[in-house]
């Protein structure tokens, strides 16, 4: 299985209110990324603190992460949800 992936559902699964689910999909992309290169290691350590709330911090990862690989900014935006913040404080005229 793919730790990002399973980050990714993490991340979903905790802003739809499924905490329990967040959790286990978390859970399986620890698992994952143990064997796994740094960098996956990193993006579910973010999405960890995402499902555990403490966003400032996953966000303050994430540009360090960001720096370092910046071919995962998307993917840190999904994970740490910086652009639906960035298009509501900001709204384009194309967006309802």
């Amino acid at each position: 299985m793919n730790p990002i992936a399973d980050a990714l559902r993490a991340v979903m699964a905790s802003t739809a209110g499924e905490t329990a689910e967040a959790h286990s999909h978390l859970a399986s992309a620890q698992r994952h990324a143990q064997t796994a290169a740094r960098r996956h290691r990193q993006v579910v350590e973010i999405a960890g603190l995402v499902v555990a709330g403490t966003r400032e911090r996953a966000e303050g990862l994430a540009l360090v992460h960001a720096a370092e690989f910046p071919e995962d900014t998307d993917l840190l935006a999904r994970i740490t949800g910086r652009q639906r913040a960035r298009r509501e404080s900001n709204p384009q005229p194309s967006d309802p």
